[in-house]
């Protein structure tokens, strides 16, 4: 049985993905910190891991594996 490879586009979005998803665990964590000191590096993390989204963002972007919808003007109903 032959081994499959991931490729890069795959491994991109695998790592997206995973950064979302702590970024959203460092946001609602901070939001609900117990002291101000906790909940400053928290939001430390959560820019830091920003950062990393957005050089993951740009690379899959760059080579037209992530084209997210524009956003329009909110849905109220």
């Amino acid at each position: 049985m032959r081994k499959q490879e991931l490729s890069d586009r795959d491994r991109l979005t695998d790592m997206l993905l995973l950064a979302k998803s702590v970024a959203g665990g460092y946001h609602t964590a901070a939001l609900e910190a117990a002291t101000p000191q906790i909940r400053s590096t928290l939001a430390q993390l959560n820019a830091e891991e920003l950062k990393d989204l957005e050089v993951l963002f740009s690379a899959m972007e760059r080579r037209g594996w992530y084209r997210p919808e524009p956003a329009g003007p909110p849905h109220l109903g």
